[in-house]
């Protein structure tokens, strides 16, 4: 019997010729090398601690000055505007028997409007006390003041509308000679201490803009604020400490810390071991040494 090798060694190398074909065919392609994409920074969570004293600073300054309502410290010893029927200062008789025991206690309901175009309406409650050395009747010298104001604030402007929630107690008292009735713009007294507890919730949001809402909500204590009344109010010592938080272009943020008063309407920031100067009248921060 004669074998058929030839029909079958063709067969064979089919076989092996396909089978080297599908395994060629299998094989993948070289992966292209990717681009190099710079890593992309998360979003931001919180604001720089100078960014956070500039708000800060602005918020306790246009607080203490009665912008967002309540007792401005700058007029010095003094029944403020908003507590009387008209928008002049109180007239108190100058019989220090009439000043001491002068201890108004009333509900606060008014509206204010600024040219034709910011209108707001403020509630609430004012209490407000003389202190003077020496008992009744035998007043002698007058000594300072205290005060406490809880009010809440609505009102439009026409690029935003805004709502300010603030709480204060002071206790003032004069540090240079006197012996006056009532101390009015400086003209006296010059010197004054502030002692007190400060709530300053302040809401801004745009009406007519792409301006994202803002917020700072502060609590300040303050400690021997000196304020020097011929000087535009300038605070020339003293401390406060604060806790605040808030948001500034849908960015949040929170901070603890205190505030050294300099002098020449500059003060100390002191957040997470870190101090920037700032300038009250403009509210710039720079790092402090």
């Amino acid at each position: 019997m004669k074998l058929k090798f030839k029909p079958a060694l063709a067969l064979l190398a089919c076989i092996v010729l396909f089978y080297m074909a599908c395994k060629k065919t299998s094989q993948p392609p070289d992966a292209p090398t990717p681009p190099v994409i710079a890593p992309v920074p998360p979003p931001a969570t919180t604001l720089s601690e100078a960014a956070a004293s500039s708000l800060i600073a602005g918020n306790l300054m246009q607080t203490l000055s009665g912008a967002y309502g309540g007792v401005n410290i700058n007029d010095g010893i003094m029944i403020p505007g908003f507590a009387t029927q008209s928008n002049g200062k109180a007239s108190i008789g100058a019989d220090l028997k009439d000043l001491c025991p002068f201890f108004p206690d009333t509900l606060i309901n008014y509206n204010t409007t600024t040219g034709d175009t910011i209108k707001s309406k403020t509630t609430g409650i004012f209490k407000f006390y003389f202190t003077c050395l020496g008992g009744y009747p035998n007043y002698s010298v007058l000594k300072g003041c205290g005060s406490y104001d809880s009010l809440a604030t609505v009102g439009v402007a026409p690029r935003d509308s805004f709502i300010y929630n603030i709480k204060a107690y002071y206790q003032a008292t004069i540090l240079d000679s006197a012996n006056t009735t009532l101390v009015t713009n400086g003209t006296v007294n010059k010197l004054i201490s502030f002692d007190g507890n400060v709530k300053s919730f302040v809401d801004t949001r745009a009406t007519k803009s792409p301006i994202n809402p803002s917020s700072v909500h502060a609590y300040y204590t303050l400690k021997g604020l000196v304020i020097d009344l011929t000087k535009n109010g300038d605070i020339t010592s003293g401390t406060v400490a604060f806790e605040a938080k808030g948001t500034n272009n849908k960015i949040p943020w929170y901070y603890t810390g205190s505030i050294q008063f300099l002098g020449n309407h500059k003060a100390s920031f002191t957040i997470n071991t870190l101090t920037y100067n700032v300038d009250l009248l403009t509210g710039k921060a720079s790092a402090g040494t």
